[in-house]
């Protein structure tokens, strides 16, 4: 019947897990976006700059040993690098996930490298921010400026990038017959475990994002709020299109690890792109990320009833 035929039609272009996936970008929100991949199963290349390249081993594991997961890191640029082996992921990879963790957007000579007609690639899942300019202005610039240079406060020059890769991605997915989804961020906050790890201690976390080598990476503090907010602001929502606000007049307060409008988990962000790429609901479609104050990250059952529910 016709309608079988729609819904096999349907559901080909979502990737199973043992599928190769190529993840693109930078910082701690594209390697946590690798090993979430990894740990799903997806087969999984991680391609990003050589410092990356040396603290991913670390931040996935900790001693830095990968063990079984299906995860290997690739230079895209320095001497170790390989045109042949990037081009070779490329075509290979039936998913693709770009995420760039400071405010860098892709332009169209990357994208044109991995949103090629001739691969394999069927989904890509695209990191991108709330570019609305609701409860941006004045006070989200100065806690930028002053508490934590992470604030996203929606300057125009970078929001003009991000709708420009945005649209170049719609193109380019619609002319390779791949299907896209865009993850919107706010402020990322987080990407650590936690205190997972450590047997009896009550604030917990969430085990599957990186190791505590996070917490040692820039800014120090007295209190390292990045593992307060790692225990507390892990639960999830997902909503259709682009409506979230950003921190407004409140930005200074919820600037660290108070959990405020505009915040978004980095390992949720990394979470829903991984989830995108399988899920039938998500295609062709934008979704932004808000962090909420709760101590279960959603598991995989939860991500996908999250696609779903988003409206």
């Amino acid at each position: 019947s016709t309608m079988i035929a729609v819904l096999i039609a349907h559901s080909a272009t979502v990737i199973s897990p043992g599928s190769k996936v190529l993840v693109v970008g930078s910082g701690p929100v594209c390697l946590c976006a690798a090993k979430l991949a990894a740990v799903r199963g997806f087969s999984t290349t991680c391609l990003v700059p050589p410092g990356d390249c040396e603290l991913g081993p670390g931040l996935v594991s900790e001693g830095g040993d990968l063990g079984s997961l299906p995860l290997t890191f690739m230079p895209v640029a320095g001497p170790e690098a390989s045109e042949e082996a990037i081009e070779a992921a490329a075509a290979s990879a039936e998913g693709l996930i770009l995420a760039i963790d400071n405010e860098g957007a892709f332009g169209k000579p990357v994208l044109e490298t991995f949103l090629q007609p001739s691969s394999a690639l069927k989904r890509v899942a695209v990191m991108s921010r709330y570019l609305n300019g609701e409860g941006m202005g004045f006070f989200a610039s100065a806690a930028k400026t002053a508490a934590n240079k992470d604030v996203w406060a929606a300057n125009a020059q970078a929001v003009a990038s991000y709708k420009a890769m945005e649209a170049e991605v719609a193109r380019m997915s619609g002319a390779a017959g791949v299907e896209w989804t865009v993850i919107r961020a706010g402020t990322l906050k987080g990407g650590g475990s936690g205190c997972s790890g450590e047997e009896g201690d009550e604030r917990s976390g969430e085990p599957s994002l990186l190791t505590p080598a996070f917490y040692e990476l820039g800014q120090q503090d007295i209190v390292n709020w990045r593992l307060l907010y790692d225990c507390s602001a892990l639960k999830v929502k997902l909503v259709r299109g682009d409506t979230l606000p950003g921190p407004g007049f409140t930005a200074a307060l919820t600037a660290t690890d108070k959990v405020g409008a505009g915040d978004s988990h980095r390992g949720a962000v990394a979470a829903a792109l991984v989830e995108a790429l399988r899920s039938p609901d998500a295609a062709n479609r934008d979704y932004s990320v808000a962090a909420e104050e709760g101590r279960e990250f959603p598991g995989e059952k939860e991500w996908s009833h999250l696609f779903e529910a988003a409206h």
